[in-house]
């Protein structure tokens, strides 16, 4: 069987991306999938997209690379300056989802927004899901909400969710996952889906992000709290930029 990690949201914080690379490392792992947000919120997002090209067979578009690729909020310059053209390019060609067979089921994955309308949790209303299932996918992987999860739905459906690596909510630790199983496998076999909680220099992710605020890093102290604390700190509402 195969392991592979599932990364997403890693948000520009480079201290919990090193944790999460020394845990893949440390179980072995060889291959690892990015569902996107390798950038935004934290002062490094230049390193986490570097890391996530590098190391990651895909990378997936998500709600705040496409809004720093297409330079959809002004008061983001910091990200446009520090990522530089070929990155900004690079955020705006990759992909929405992918599509692909894991032992015996058809899996679906994309980072949440752009695809969902809003932040949508694991434990939401039924008829929210099961629209992203069709027309006959079995496993439906997100990340978007920063906060891990793992559902059965009706009819053998299994949806779950990565977690943050950079800005994890409800635990506030570097979050991913791991799927095991066989890729590509159209014969049903055994199937894991494992939530993984990393520990890691918050104190390094803080000084950094106290020293980008002074750099022009918008909303670093709220960055800070949320680190700290694994509590969105941006104000109230679904429609937030999570």
């Amino acid at each position: 069987m195969t392991e592979i990690a599932l990364v997403a949201d890693l948000h520009g914080n480079w201290p919990a991306t090193q944790a999460v690379e020394q845990d893949i490392k440390r179980r072995g792992i060889q291959r690892i999938w990015c569902l996107g947000d390798v950038v935004g919120k934290g002062p490094s997002s230049d390193m986490t997209f570097d890391w996530a090209k590098a190391n990651c067979e895909f990378m997936l578009l998500g709600n705040w690379d496409e809004g720093v690729g297409k330079k959809l909020f002004p008061k983001d310059q910091f990200y446009y300056d520090q990522l530089g053209p070929r990155r900004m390019q690079a955020l705006r060609e990759l992909p929405l989802e992918h599509h692909c067979w894991f032992s015996g089921r058809k899996m679906r994955l994309f980072h949440g927004r752009p695809i969902l309308p809003e932040p949508y949790f694991v434990h939401e209303e039924y008829g929210l899901l099961a629209l992203y299932f069709e027309p006959d996918y079995q496993i439906v992987g997100y990340g978007d909400v920063h906060r891990q999860g793992v559902r059965l739905l009706d009819f053998g459906k299994l949806l779950f969710n990565t977690g943050s690596v950079g800005n994890g909510f409800g635990i506030a630790m570097a979050q991913y996952a791991i799927l095991r199983g066989e890729p590509d496998g159209r014969e049903e076999t055994a199937l894991d889906v494992n939530m993984v909680m990393v520990p890691y220099d918050k104190q390094q992710a803080i000084r950094d992000t106290e020293q980008a605020g002074k750099r022009g890093l918008v909303n670093a102290d709220l960055f800070v709290k949320e680190i700290q604390t694994g509590r969105y700190a941006r104000g109230e509402g679904r429609g937030s930029k999570v």
